[in-house]
């Protein structure tokens, strides 16, 4: 399973990426987070951004929290869930909406 982290550094201006794949969903999830924990901070400890585009499979989603030291993987790892579910229900809704157009 093929995964992405990235990053708009407000700084530089410039984003970072980092790509993968995991041999299934559960190890995807655990590189995405670790990953964005690591992509989150610049070397000398400052947020590079809050919030991570981020891919798992065919599942595309913006998480906020991979800066905080204070959110355990767990935490990550439901906001993750959170914001693809979020993102699919969004997709489902316009989806309805250009059925009910036509």
């Amino acid at each position: 399973m093929e995964w992405f982290v990235s990053f708009w550094d407000l700084e530089t201006q410039r984003t970072s990426v980092r790509a993968g794949e995991a041999s299934n969903r559960v190890d995807a999830m655990a590189q995405v987070i670790a990953t964005g924990r690591e992509l989150a901070r610049r070397d000398d400890g400052s947020v590079v951004n809050k919030t991570a585009h981020i891919r798992i499979g065919t599942e595309l989603a913006v998480v906020a929290g991979f800066d905080n030291p204070h959110l355990s993987d767990e935490n990550l790892r439901c906001r993750v869930e959170a914001a693809i579910t979020a993102k699919q229900q969004h997709a489902r809704t316009m989806q309805q909406r250009k059925s009910v157009e036509l």
